[in-house]
């Protein structure tokens, strides 16, 4: 196996093990909102998932920098400002696939506020994960140039 793919396959393991951390935070705030206030409407649940997902790029600012891809962090500005960008794009994606689900959800099922919520926020969360991923790796915490 190439060092570059098993350096890659080892970054994801590593991030796959920071992703169950930030799972843990998205769904916990994400629910501690549901049970503190059940809603049904899309846009508060995009509202709900904003709050749960910014504290989860925090999470995930600390572990990856820490841990994950330590060797790369440098904790300048452009690093930073490339984390940021990411976190956005990973809130504008994840607030758009939940929203776009939630109202499938309210329209075409009788789930409760907390089943159908937890449903929108697995598939969204899984797909902006995976571009998180992308981006962490080949953008914001690639090797530097020699």
């Amino acid at each position: 196996m190439r060092e570059s793919h098993k350096q890659t396959g080892i970054k994801y393991a590593q991030f796959s093990l920071v992703g169950g951390s930030n799972a843990l935070v998205d769904l916990g705030v994400l629910n501690a909102l549901l049970l503190i206030s059940p809603t049904r409407s899309p846009e508060m649940l995009v509202v709900y998932n904003v709050v749960a997902l910014v504290l989860t790029n925090a999470n995930s600012y600390l572990w990856n920098t820490l841990w994950t891809f330590r060797h790369q962090a440098r904790h300048d500005a452009r690093q930073v400002g490339l984390f940021t960008l990411q976190g956005i794009l990973n809130v504008a994606v994840g607030g758009l696939l939940i929203w776009l689900l939630a109202h499938a959800i309210v329209a075409y099922t009788d789930l409760s506020p907390l089943a159908g919520g937890n449903l929108a926020k697995v598939v969204s969360m899984v797909a902006a994960s995976t571009m998180s991923f992308v981006l962490l790796r080949f953008f914001v915490f690639r090797k530097a140039e020699p």
